[in-house]
């Protein structure tokens, strides 16, 4: 009987497990913080976070580089306030998953670091 020796049953199996990872491999992605926020905050926040665009300065968005700011609040009011959206800004709960809205608060948090 072909294929049922011990070495090949074993490479069968390397096979199908190689094959279930490869389907598998597409749905555990990491989340990419700095697209996001590239896509949904920069345009009012700024590409560095200081709230240096037009948007900015029209819609007096936050400066996430802030010291003073970041300070003031924890992560659990950073996501918040995407998940509400303050004043203008649109609700991000519904739109994101938790997973991407906690790579944003990731992501705000880092321009507080910046020199």
């Amino acid at each position: 009987m072909m294929g049922l020796g011990k070495g090949s049953m074993g490479m069968k199996t390397r096979i199908w497990l190689g094959m279930a990872l490869l389907m598998c491999g597409g749905l555990v992605r990491a989340v990419d913080g700095p697209a996001l926020y590239e896509t949904h905050c920069a345009k009012c926040h700024g590409a560095t976070g200081q709230a240096d665009s037009w948007r900015g300065y029209l819609f007096f968005s936050r400066d996430f580089s802030s010291a003073k700011w970041q300070a003031a609040r924890t992560d659990e009011e950073i996501l918040e306030k995407i998940d509400q959206g303050p004043r203008i800004m649109p609700p991000y709960k519904d739109k994101l998953s938790a997973e991407e809205r906690a790579a944003l608060v990731k992501v705000v948090r880092s321009f507080g670091r910046q020199p």
